[in-house]
């Protein structure tokens, strides 16, 4: 599969746009198409409180994940514990490096819901406000919580006889739920965020 890219023309800051990748060995990849009036009409109401609470608090999850996944990343493939400054430029690298991949994942009408992907085989609008949302709330994330994200990320893992596990939910829960309060509680089931040494992502 080729690499894709985006290309929505002058109007981009106006324009959602629909990344549209195919899987598929020897397919073109078509992207950067303008949403139609009929889906633009259709995006989540950020004016309705519950839609607006959902759609931060799931980006707010995702940016989280995307900063302490990049430092496991980088201490997986360094074998040990990164220092301060490298942890630093990590963390506050992820919104740029991986925030602008983000959108709004397409039901089967082409309609925009208010659940996020990164997924480039996924349909999903992108651009506008929904991708100002997704590079917004990760900063937040960030810039309110740098020194709490620093000291926390040498310590998601532990190791357990021959495993390397890893629990990045307390983090999230301190910044999205009890921190920036965008997720309402009941929002973290006990299980999720477990990983081996292969670092794996897990879905939120």
């Amino acid at each position: 599969v080729r690499q894709s890219k985006v290309v929505c023309g002058a109007l981009t800051v106006l324009l959602l746009c629909v990344l549209v990748v195919s899987q598929e060995e020897g397919i073109n990849l078509k992207d950067g198409d303008q949403l139609g009036s009929a889906q633009l009409d259709g995006l989540p109401d950020m004016s309705e409180p519950e839609t607006r609470k959902k759609l931060k608090c799931g980006i707010c999850k995702a940016s989280v994940m995307e900063m302490l996944y990049g430092y496991l990343k980088m201490e997986t493939e360094e074998g040990r514990k990164l220092r301060e400054v490298e942890t630093v430029e990590i963390l506050e690298s992820a919104c740029s490096l991986h925030m602008g991949e983000y959108g709004l994942v397409l039901d089967e009408a082409g309609k925009p819901t208010a659940d996020w992907i990164n997924d480039r085989a996924v349909l999903k609008a992108k651009g506008g406000w929904v991708s100002r949302l997704a590079m917004d709330t990760c900063n937040d994330v960030y810039n309110e919580f740098e020194e709490y994200l620093v000291a926390a990320a040498p310590k998601t893992c532990k190791i357990e006889g021959d495993e390397r596990k890893c629990q990045v939910q307390p983090v999230v829960r301190h910044i999205c739920q009890d921190g920036l309060r965008l997720c309402p509680k009941g929002s973290f089931p006990e299980e999720y965020a477990q990983e081996g040494a292969g670092g794996e992502k897990k879905e939120l």
